[in-house]
């Protein structure tokens, strides 16, 4: 009996030592403690500094419904991303278009002496409207995607793009600014003894220039292989080197996109297939641009003037159906160079095209080429029209309101 109880007695004493053991084994000793809570601290404190910036910007508005195509954008846009102190803005306002402002700027490259190699740029801001930053966004994912010495060149984009959804990015700088302001300065804003004569030789050849940067842009497809088409081709979207037409290299530029901003819509550039039927959200095809080249043709011709000016929305549908397209013939143009305009202006199938081979009639890269030949010796000019205008209302469209927001 007595050893029995010895026996219990021995296992009791065992499984004792086995607990205490267990009990010191999980027990963590205060240098332990330290070190773990020191260890999870400097885990906090380097995620704080990797991502604290983030985390403290405020949160973007409405972006639930655009973040699925944002992670897209941001990930054709990765390789042009920089820090927004890289980017710097001026107070010189170059314009403005559907989605945004454009200023004069700078980016800084990341090296010591940065603010000794900065660089001139045009910088572009979106309004503060999530569907107009979607849009600048957009258009900086089409002109990545795009290299050809007459297009314009992306340089840089925000982060703040995407983290705080105000896209910001940088292109390159043209101080021979756009055609439009060309003829604006140098002619309409001159007294006729002051004004730089204008040969048709050398707007011709702007126009073949332009007409390159076309040919790139629709035998060029996206990653769904959709073909690519310009939307706004214009004079104040044909930026220039220099002052001298002589001279300069023009590249097309501003690739906004013509969804639902009203009447920012640059409807007297626009092909009736679009105009009549905006209702019906039409699509921008390369024909399209074929019509708008025509009109920058006339606004080449009568150096400057605007299209349809002062007309009303039911006047240029109406002017469609006229011989000229509602687009008068400008004193002292070429034949040739009218007939050009004319194809352009002409149903969809009859337009000359950009793509494909060039050495066919039907070609806008062939035409242009026979127009080079013709006038390359002449001494023919351009002489300015002054707009004329045909408005039956008050509210025509030149005078349409920017929408009201302020700038933050």
């Amino acid at each position: 009996m007595s050893n029995s109880s010895n026996v219990d007695q021995k296992s009791n004493i065992t499984l004792t030592m086995e607990n205490y053991s267990a009990c010191y084994e999980g027990y963590m000793t205060p240098w332990a403690t330290i070190f773990a809570m020191f260890t999870l601290y400097s885990i906090a404190l380097m995620w704080f500094c990797r991502y604290g910036k983030k985390a403290c910007l405020p949160a973007p508005d409405s972006i639930y419904p655009y973040r699925r195509r944002l992670k897209y954008l941001k990930q054709v846009l990765n390789h042009l991303l920089i820090d927004d102190i890289f980017i710097e803005l001026t107070d010189s306002k170059l314009g403005q278009g559907a989605v945004g402002f454009v200023f004069k700027g700078y980016v800084f490259p990341k090296t010591q002496t940065r603010f000794k190699q900065k660089t001139f740029a045009a910088v572009k801001m979106s309004y503060p409207m999530p569907q107009k930053s979607l849009g600048l966004l957009e258009e900086a994912a089409r002109m990545s995607k795009l290299n050809h010495p007459n297009i314009v060149r992306l340089i840089a984009v925000s982060k703040l793009s995407f983290t705080a959804f105000r896209p910001m990015f940088a292109m390159e700088w043209l101080p021979g600014g756009s055609l439009a302001e060309f003829f604006r300065d140098e002619i309409r804003r001159k007294d006729e003894l002051e004004r730089k004569p204008v040969y048709v030789k050398d707007i011709v050849n702007i126009l073949f220039q332009v007409g390159e940067a076309l040919k790139y842009i629709h035998e060029s497809r996206d990653h769904e292989g959709n073909e690519f088409t310009h939307s706004d081709v214009a004079c104040r979207n044909i930026l220039l080197t220099n002052r001298n037409l002589e001279t300069c290299v023009a590249k097309l530029g501003d690739f906004g996109l013509p969804i639902d901003f009203g009447p920012r819509l640059p409807i007297p550039w626009l092909p009736p297939e679009i105009v009549c039927s905006l209702d019906r959200s039409p699509k921008h095809r390369p024909e399209s641009d074929s019509w708008m080249f025509g009109v920058l043709c006339w606004e080449c011709a009568t150096l400057g003037a605007e299209p349809h000016f002062q007309r009303t929305f039911d006047e240029i549908q109406q002017s469609f159906l006229l011989p000229d397209r509602g687009l008068s013939y400008p004193p002292h143009c070429p034949a040739d160079y009218w007939s050009f305009i004319m194809d352009c202006l002409s149903e969809q199938h009859r337009r000359p095209r950009f793509s494909g081979a060039i050495d066919s009639p039907y070609s806008a890269i062939f035409r242009l080429q026979k127009l080079q030949t013709m006038f390359a010796h002449s001494t023919a000019k351009f002489t300015m029209v002054w707009n004329v205008s045909n408005c039956t209302c008050m509210q025509h469209r030149c005078n349409v309101p920017l929408p009201s927001f302020a700038i933050r």
